[in-house]
């Protein structure tokens, strides 16, 4: 008989009857490769970080995760340019992380991930990679970039914000990126895809998987 990860399916089942409905494919794909190393760009309240790091560490005995975001440092004029939210500081989200896991080891990045991710070095390559940070093109397109020397042909990397909207896409979200890929990498767009409302404007966001061909 198979094995049936609960926790897996108790987070499927959660986000299924949710508004949030695309991220069940993060844990998808998390019992999937079963990663010992996450990188999150856009740690935001860590509330999925929590439930990536829980969902992993029942897959493995430690994770090493890295969580990137301005958290504290964030200003009024980032999040209307970003179209972002306000995260908790660092050291709340660092300590609500490192208690629930003391296994796993929990390293947050603050700062500009323009600059942070550029300057970021690892001796592995990193397992899964969650983008959802800024979400103007440009920031997005920074992110990615700087993400690539991280990843193997093992690894995969989940964009968040792929919208529908040609016209929202030109400025916000991951649609320009996906569509103009290297053909070094394959993407696939998930399948479940929420309802949100950008500029006064209702269209569909869905998850992407990015990885090495």
């Amino acid at each position: 008989m198979r094995y049936i990860n609960l926790k897996f399916l108790l987070l499927w089942l959660k986000y299924s009857l949710s508004k949030y409905s695309r991220y069940r494919y993060l844990f998808k794909f998390i019992v999937a490769i079963k990663p010992k190393s996450i990188l999150e760009i856009g740690v935001y309240k860590g509330k999925r970080s929590s439930e990536m790091i829980d969902l992993a560490q029942s897959l493995n005995k430690k994770i090493q995760f890295y969580g990137f975001d301005l958290f504290e440092k964030i200003t009024k004029k980032k999040i209307k340019i970003e179209f972002s939210k306000n995260p908790s500081s660092k050291k709340e989200i660092f300590k609500m992380l490192s208690q629930s896991f003391p296994k796993s080891k929990i390293k947050l990045i603050g700062g500009n991930t323009i600059t942070t991710l550029k300057r970021f070095k690892t001796k592995k390559k990193i397992d899964f990679i969650f983008i959802d940070g800024g979400h103007s093109v440009k920031t997005i397109k920074k992110d990615w970039q700087n993400v690539k020397k991280l990843i193997n042909k093992k690894s995969i990397v989940i964009f968040d914000d792929y919208y529908s909207d040609d016209k929202i896409s030109r400025k916000f979200g991951s649609k320009r990126i996906i569509d103009n890929l290297e053909k070094k990498y394959v993407a696939k767009i998930l399948p479940s895809s929420d309802i949100v409302s950008i500029k006064n404007k209702e269209i569909l966001n869905s998850l992407v998987l990015v990885k090495i061909r």
